[in-house]
């Protein structure tokens, strides 16, 4: 059975289990977006002449053709960082139009620069025109995503929390994901309370967004920008990631080893850093650049 086979097998599985526990698919935007996107594979798309793994929408090659470029030595850094070699090769799909784009990913919608789902890697039409000098950041923050996902069954992923998996894949990548927020901008975020909830788990219910401690937001924080506020969290969380790899490398590298042989996220972090993630973060917060 082939691998492409397997990894289709197992999200319908969770599918499955998703609307069994939540009820009727249509009801539930998340569920929904996940069938719609099992219906829209990249592997439908014609497959780059030079590379098979990159699929592109008409009006999209040359973009492919430029992903296919970046795309070793992104592999490349996902690899060295993360520890470990993808498991499989991640198919990618390059798209013209955001209304496929938005079918294809997972997530419903078009106003993500990438998204990684179900073994597969979508890009968004932005970055083959405005966003075009976001390429290669996206494209490596996304690998880090499709890297874990590819050694953990789906709930084994879905139960890291987002805070740690966005964390790992803007630092990774280098600030993909949050290239239009500081780290002054973050640092100066959490000192007036606006900061991100450091969980010790994921969730089901919540499969993408790193959410804040304070809801709504405070002043101090940007205001009605969705992609800014997801910004200020990659931000404040790579930051974070940063610091627990900055102080103890070696058990950072233990700490990933641990997580894509499968172990619980709460359990190898504590055993690891001697401590919760909140704990850890609260240690953290006095060493924010000022």
């Amino acid at each position: 059975m082939s691998a492409h086979r397997l990894i289709k097998i197992a999200i319908v599985s969770v599918f499955a289990l998703l609307a069994a526990s939540c009820g009727a698919v249509a009801a539930i935007p998340a569920l929904r977006h996940f069938a719609i996107a099992l219906a829209h594979n990249p592997h439908d798309l014609p497959a780059l002449e030079t590379d098979a793994r990159i699929h592109f929408e008409p009006g999209a090659k040359d973009c492919a053709r430029e992903v296919a470029a970046r795309l070793p030595a992104a592999i490349a850094r996902v690899e060295a960082a993360q520890g470990r070699p993808f498991a499989r090769d991640v198919p990618i799909g390059v798209y013209a139009r955001p209304d496929s784009y938005a079918q294809a990913n997972g997530l419903g919608t078009a106003r993500v620069g990438g998204v990684a789902f179900a073994g597969r890697l979508t890009l968004s039409p932005a970055l083959c025109e405005a966003e075009r000098d976001r390429v290669t950041a996206i494209l490596t923050h996304e690998l880090s995503h499709a890297q874990l996902q590819g050694w953990l069954p789906p709930l084994a992923f879905v139960a890291i929390p987002n805070w740690f998996k966005e964390g790992l894949a803007v630092m990774v990548s280098g600030g993909g994901g949050a290239e239009d927020v500081s780290e002054g901008e973050a640092a100066a975020a959490i000192a007036a309370g606006d900061a991100i909830a450091v969980n010790d788990e994921g969730s089901l219910f919540n499969l993408a967004a790193v959410r804040f401690e304070v809801s709504p937001p405070r002043e101090a924080a940007p205001a009605g920008d969705p992609r800014a506020r997801a910004q200020l969290a990659y931000r404040q969380a790579a930051m974070f990631t940063s610091w627990l790899r900055e102080r103890d490398p070696n058990a950072f590298a233990d700490f990933l080893q641990r997580i894509e042989n499968g172990e619980r996220f709460r359990d190898s972090f504590r055993a690891t850093f001697g401590a919760s993630p909140s704990e850890k973060w609260r240690e953290f917060v006095p060493h924010l650049p000022e």
